[in-house]
């Protein structure tokens, strides 16, 4: 999710996408090559990306704001039609999940998420609150329906059983073993199994 810019950051010549593109690039190669986001300046994000601070914080208030856009724009937004059935749904979120997993810059950058907590809590809790939950929100809605159109019954256990092909796959790639291979066939080996294992409606 974006972060709006303050009204200072909205004065002056409008932003180059391109500049912006750069920018967030930066910080992410930068986190990829080791540094925390702890110690990760907005001087050296603005070398690497050949802009200027001024320009930087032109668009964003703190590094904390870019870091967030940053991270989520290496995500990307869910396109899951509602209608969609629970299967296919599924087969698409974790084939991309495990596609940016296989490269082994995204898992750099996941690592280096996960050593964020003690130094820079507000940045894992935000890229959590903005990125992670709603892309947890957005599964399940897609289950609610699938339950609502009968494809599958609702169950206690069914919210933990769709959540364990993505847990399997964050899993291997904090272990720097991802999983190989075609990620479309994959996820759906894994969703195979998971659905096999769920409650039909009657």
């Amino acid at each position: 999710m974006a972060i709006e810019a303050s009204p200072s950051a909205k004065r002056g010549r409008p932003r180059s996408a391109a500049s912006e593109q750069a920018i967030l690039t930066a910080a992410l190669d930068l986190l990829a090559e080791g540094q925390g986001p702890a110690t990760l300046s907005i001087a050296a994000i603005a070398r690497r990306a050949g802009a200027g601070k001024d320009t930087i914080y032109r668009r964003w208030q703190s590094k904390e704001d870019l870091l967030v856009d940053a991270l989520a724009a290496q995500v990307g937004e869910l396109d899951l039609p509602i209608e969609m059935p629970l299967e296919e749904a599924l087969v698409m979120v974790i084939s991309a999940m495990i596609a940016r997993l296989q490269d082994e810059r995204a898992r750099k950058i996941m690592r280096s998420m996960q050593g964020a907590g003690d130094d820079f809590p507000r940045l894992r809790e935000r890229y959590y609150e903005q990125v992670v939950r709603r892309r947890h929100e957005a599964v399940a809605e897609r289950v609610e329906a699938a339950v609502a159109r009968g494809e599958i019954a609702d169950s206690p256990a069914l919210r933990h059983a769709i959540e364990m092909p993505f847990h399997h796959a964050l899993m291997r790639a904090l272990e720097d073993d991802p999983i190989t291979g075609d990620p479309v066939q994959a996820a759906t080996e894994l969703v195979e199994i998971v659905m096999r294992g769920l409650p039909r409606a009657a």
